[in-house]
């Protein structure tokens, strides 16, 4: 009942109570005074009933007041605080002033506005602390998903909450292994729950503190249908009240190691307890035609014979048994795919330490399989024996491909190395190794030999043969579109023969910088910009992969969706980068006096000479087009593209469109050209100009018609 209902329901009964009063003094008299009735009840009727009126009258009018000063605000009060809870927490309580409630109304809304904050701020609070926990669910999903081992969390039900793609590939389950469902499923049912035996009853013996293992144990268990045999740790997940409430596991797939491991008991077996009757067979007749010196040949004939045929058969057995385990240690060696720059990257940086061994890494990069580690402590080892040995002390690091493999050559002026040489220094052990490994044992866990050979005149290399890659596309390559038009300013790309002291110059002679550039799009007159440049020098007919030019470039406007298509350079990747008045003059001071050299070059070049006003440079070297070369060698065909002339060349393309990238692929096929251009007549700088020139000017007369 609310205090307006209240107040009305007493105040009816106090004016119930005033009539009664009335009432019951009229029949008081009646009955006390009979005679008096009459005159005395009229009496009573008319100044009782008139007090009655008077009294109900003023009952009527405090209920009035009271319900128009108390009862009404405080029906109020009670909307308003229910309208806050429940509908709106930012609506302000408003109560007429003439209320008589003091200091309450305030001191209610006092309390709504602190309830409000409160609020909000528990809001906030939760706002953020969802926040966190979606980032570090991102982040833990994340991490989950890129470990090598399977993993998989489950209740106490065995049921799967949660679980990585690596669980699903080890599991060999395609599609989803399926929330909720239960892991014996997958897996047999008693080595799982044996582990979970363990783990519950050092929670109820209380030792865990002091166990090694804390709250993980090992298991070996097996896919259900037994093709498999997983070998992991499971983890004990414990609630706020250190109760257990469900596990992880982790685990890897061991078929092929357990496989290996039996493999090589058997070959160890076989190695002993099976040659041991061909051992003891020739050590019976090597011991008969020892012991018997005068017996007569055709009695030695057959004793011989059983001395050959058991040592042939023991070496025909034990290069079986070498060929078996050196599969055995080979195949579970931790290798993964390797970008050879990267490799000899950490070798110059070992070597950099060096005063007499100097390095340079040259090439293309290529994509190889390996350990890179023990790579790196090969080549390093390696590296000093050849210094030591010839008295060398500069070396080129270059990586080339080939049909079946990836040669890395350590290259140097002089003589190759021996083959007794180098057979000796694979004996030496590399003491940072696992296991301290020799040299012989690093080549043969990769399955492959070393060897010294030749290189070109005066030069020699060693040549290290190792698989190719086993992935090698990447995001870009994958993104790969059509290469852009040809793009032709004749003014531009149309060079005056005489170039100076170079003009005479061998093309082999002279120091190359081969650039490219990614831009917002195809126009450089309509405002496109520069978004990337980067450029490879060549000196001496190498390429140097180690003194490479690449930038970002923030090109003060919007990246079209159809360009980030073509290079995949996005507006957040240059949003922090510099602007081209800053790296312009970087690339003009790393040109410094080389001859340039694009594919395509006219393109690259407009967007250079309308920013050399403003950047204060000028870009007024030769420069040669590779396109335009490729015109004149190759003129019997239509298909002049980067990527067509890099397969005329044979140069394996990677991380095409973009612009360190295409700088290396244009230097590979750059310098494929320079042997067919002296064949053709073109032997310096003046007169690839000239043939350049030519090819200009049959374009300028195709593009009148």
């Amino acid at each position: 009942m609310g205090p307006r209902a209240f107040l009305i329901v007493c105040f009816v009964i106090l004016s119930a109570a005033v009539l009664g009063a009335v009432a019951a003094g009229v029949l008081l008299i009646e009955r006390i005074v009979p005679e008096a009735y009459g005159n005395l009840s009229e009496m009573v009727i008319v100044y009782g009933g008139g007090l009655a009126f008077l009294l109900i009258a003023f009952v009527s009018v405090l209920w009035a007041y009271l319900d128009f000063a108390i009862a009404q605000p405080l029906a109020a009060l009670v909307g308003g605080i229910q309208t806050v809870i429940y509908a709106n927490p930012d609506y302000r309580i408003e109560i007429d002033d003439s209320h008589r409630l003091g200091s309450l109304p305030q001191a209610v809304t006092d309390l709504v506005t602190q309830l409000g904050l409160a609020r909000s701020r528990v809001d906030e609070a939760i706002t953020d602390a969802t926040s966190r926990v979606e980032v570090q669910k991102r982040q833990l999903e994340t991490i989950i998903q890129d470990l090598h081992e399977g993993v998989i969390v489950c209740n106490l039900n065995h049921e799967v909450l949660l679980y990585n793609r690596r669980a699903l590939e080890l599991l060999h389950i395609g599609g989803q292994l399926g929330l909720a469902r239960s892991l014996f499923t997958f897996t047999n049912r008693q080595p799982i729950l044996h582990a979970l035996g363990r783990l519950t009853n050092r929670i109820i013996g209380t030792h865990r503190e002091v166990h090694p293992e804390g709250l993980s144990a090992p298991f070996v268990c097996a896919t259900t249908d037994g093709r498999h045999t997983l070998e992991g740790r499971m983890s004990l997940m414990l609630d706020a009240e250190e109760s257990p409430n469900g596990y992880v596991i982790s685990f890897a797939d061991n078929t092929e190691k357990l496989a290996s491991l039996g493999l090589r008991d058997r070959l160890l077996r076989e190695s002993t307890e099976g040659l041991r009757g061909s051992v003891g067979n020739l050590r019976a007749a090597s011991e008969i035609l020892s012991n018997h010196p005068d017996m007569p040949a055709n009695e030695q004939a057959p004793f011989k014979q059983v001395v050959m045929n058991e040592a042939d058969h023991l070496s025909n057995r034990l290069e079986q048994l070498a060929t078996q385990y050196r599969d055995v240690i080979t195949g579970h060696w931790p290798t993964s795919d390797i970008y050879s720059s990267n490799l000899f990257n950490n070798l110059l940086r070992r070597l950099r330490d060096e005063k007499n061994i100097q390095a340079v890494m040259t090439g293309i990069p290529q994509w190889l399989h390996g350990d890179s580690y023990t790579l790196v402590e090969l080549l390093d080892r390696l590296i000093h024996n050849v210094s030591r040995h010839l008295g060398v002390t500069t070396f080129d690091l270059e990586a080339t491909g080939g049909e079946r493999h990836i040669y890395l050559d350590v290259v140097w002026a002089g003589e190759p190395i021996s083959a007794a040489a180098l057979d000796s220094w694979l004996t030496e052990q590399l003491e940072e190794t696992y296991g301290r490994l020799s040299l012989r044992e690093v080549l043969e866990h990769h399955k492959t030999d070393v060897w010294s050979l030749p290189y070109d005149s005066g030069r020699a290399r060693l040549r290290l043969p190792l698989p190719p890659a086993t992935q090698t596309a990447t995001r870009r390559d994958t993104m790969r579109r059509s290469s852009r038009p040809e793009f032709y300013d004749f003014d531009l790309i149309l060079q005056r023969v005489d170039s100076g002291d170079l003009g005479d110059r061998p093309l082999k002679s002279l120091t190359y910088v081969v650039f490219d550039t990614e831009t917002t799009g195809l126009q450089p007159s309509a405002g496109d910009e520069i978004i990337s440049i980067a450029g490879v020098r060549i000196v001496n007919s190498r390429i140097l992969t180690g003194e490479s030019f690449e930038r970002l470039v923030d090109p003060k406007r919007v990246i079209p969706y159809d360009s980030v298509k073509f290079h995949g350079i996005t507006d957040d990747m240059v949003k922090d980068k510099p602007p081209i008045q800053v790296v312009l003059p970087q690339f003009r001071d790393y040109v410094g006096e080389a001859v340039m050299v694009a594919h395509n070059a006219a393109f690259d070049l407009k967007f250079l000479k309308l920013k050399e006003i403003e950047c204060g440079l000028t870009f007024d070297m030769p420069i040669l087009d590779t396109l335009l070369l490729s015109v004149f060698i190759h003129d019997h065909t239509t298909k002049h593209s980067l990527d067509a002339a890099a397969a005329r060349f044979g140069i394996e393309i990677r991380g095409r469109h973009t612009a360190l990238g295409d700088s290396l692929v244009t230097a590979g096929v750059f310098l494929r050209m320079l042997d067919v251009l002296e064949a053709r007549g073109v032997r310096t700088l003046n007169e690839a100009i000239e043939a350049s020139n030519k090819i200009v000017e049959v374009r300028a007369q195709q593009a009148k018609f």
